[in-house]
């Protein structure tokens, strides 16, 4: 009896292959990685379209990085002993800034998670972890904020969700699934710490992220009176010998201004009535400015505090 041709078989064969490949593409958690990987298998085997197996592993790629160890991924073995081996606080959070990856142009929100890092770090130190503890404990946070704070609207329900996933992956020794990093009392102490800190400040993370107003305040400079002109170098041949200045030097004695008749006092007074007019005109000024000020803030910001309160 002849042998059945291969070409005969071949469409059943690759329609039970996609079907196989495209129910295990929808992996999530790390027991469907095994799953994937058969699928992805097979699907070579009998030549399916490289466009799907690409897709199928491009998320088995993902979920391979999604459920591995963090341990020593952000710090390495070495650079953890020398960051535990440090006792500057600046020294130590330059370093933080460096393996974090943060940049100087962000500003307030670079400043913002070297502190946060520095604190997770901070822990680790008076928790006496091990390098690779902290160094896990320190990436596990990292992507604890990455994955909650900018990169989506999450609740801290979520938060929250993520970080038991995230410990349960680190304090159990089931691999390749899990592997047992901590055990159950520092799962606990870190939980605590996490609740307290983070979880706690979670709606002002996302603040940060989700909200920007810039100010731009310039001054103008608005004179009373005329500007002093700068006084000029004094040089030997302006000097005057008193005997040329004749009379000039009796009516200077006698503190009269020719033509007017107006003496000491009265210069006086008119000199204490002009600096009046301008501290007046000046406080005037001030008060226009700052009405202007506070004008701008009011319709750039609004009601921030109202608004805080209303953020999800």
């Amino acid at each position: 009896m002849a042998a059945e041709p291969m070409t005969d078989r071949a469409p059943p064969m690759k329609d039970k292959t996609m079907r196989e490949l495209k129910a295990a593409m929808v992996a999530r958690a790390c027991e469907d990685l095994e799953p994937l990987r058969v699928a992805i298998e097979k699907a070579r085997e009998v030549q399916l379209d490289t466009n799907e197996i690409d897709k199928a592993t491009l998320i088995l790629h993902d979920l391979e990085l999604k459920t591995q160890p963090l341990t020593f991924t952000d710090l390495p073995q070495t650079e953890m002993q020398q960051l535990q081996a440090k006792r500057s606080r600046d020294e130590i959070l330059e370093d933080l800034k460096r393996i974090m990856k943060l940049r100087s142009k962000d500003g307030f929100k670079a400043e913002v998670l070297a502190e946060f890092h520095f604190q997770n770090f901070m822990f680790c130190q008076k928790q006496g972890f091990s390098p690779e503890k902290a160094s896990a404990f320190l990436s596990l946070m990292r992507q604890l904020h990455s994955d909650t704070v900018p990169a989506r609207k999450a609740d801290v329900n979520e938060a929250s969700a993520l970080l038991e996933e995230l410990l349960a992956r680190h304090s159990r020794q089931l691999p390749p699934f899990s592997v047992g990093i901590f055990s159950k009392e520092e799962v606990s102490v870190m939980r605590d710490f996490v609740t307290r800190s983070f979880l706690r400040h979670f709606k002002m993370y996302q603040f940060m992220y989700q909200q920007q107003q810039d100010i731009s305040v310039s001054s103008v400079s608005k004179t009373v009176i005329p500007k002093v002109l700068e006084p000029s170098a004094l040089h030997r041949d302006f000097e005057v010998d008193p005997k040329d200045l004749g009379d000039a030097i009796g009516m200077a004695l006698n503190l009269v201004v020719p033509g007017t008749g107006v003496g000491e006092e009265d210069k006086v007074a008119e000199m204490e009535e002009s600096r009046t007019r301008r501290s007046a005109a000046m406080e005037a000024i001030e008060a226009q400015v700052m009405q202007v000020m506070d004008e701008v803030v009011k319709d750039r910001l609004g009601d921030l505090e109202s608004r805080m309160s209303t953020l999800p």
